[in-house]
């Protein structure tokens, strides 16, 4: 992946409605080794939140957002917050919290199959990634960063 351009896009992009505390929140994510659920969900609802016009309230925490995303379906409600993220869970809940469109099949079923899919022919994701791994903090970002591009940017 193309780490250094999509990372600081996607900086500039959180940054730009994100508090003091919410910069610390993606520095902890930049620097996670494995991303978990609750830091996955802090970035799709911050996303969600800025996409709306409203700031990044210092209010918004990994667990609300972890347990947004589980009301809305993206992450199952048999993870904890703790869990490291696997990669099609992840491309799953940030295609569909993106709006990002995808092939047909993607279209018809919106499963994490297609997600890894659509992000793997479109350059998100290297071919060889395995959906089942753990992704660390540079690549939640950038699969993000990706997802937002797709679905055309930021609204």
């Amino acid at each position: 992946m193309k780490k250094t351009p999509v990372l600081i896009t996607t900086l500039l992009l959180l940054a730009m409605t994100a508090s003091a505390q919410s910069a610390e929140k993606i520095s902890s994510i930049l620097k996670a080794r494995e991303t978990t659920c609750a830091q996955a969900a802090y970035l799709a609802a911050a996303y969600l939140t800025d996409r709306d016009g409203n700031a990044v309230s210092d209010e918004l925490t990994e667990q609300s957002a972890f347990d947004q995303m589980v009301t809305a379906g993206y992450i199952s409600e048999k993870r904890s917050p703790d869990d490291a993220i696997k990669l099609k869970e992840l491309a799953n809940m940030y295609m569909h919290v993106t709006g990002a469109s995808g092939g047909l099949f993607y279209s018809l079923f919106h499963t994490p199959r297609y997600a890894i899919r659509e992000l793997k022919a479109r350059g998100v994701i290297p071919e060889r990634a395995d959906p089942s791994q753990t992704v660390n903090g540079r690549d939640t970002i950038a699969v993000m960063n990706g997802c937002i591009s797709i679905s055309g940017g930021a609204k």
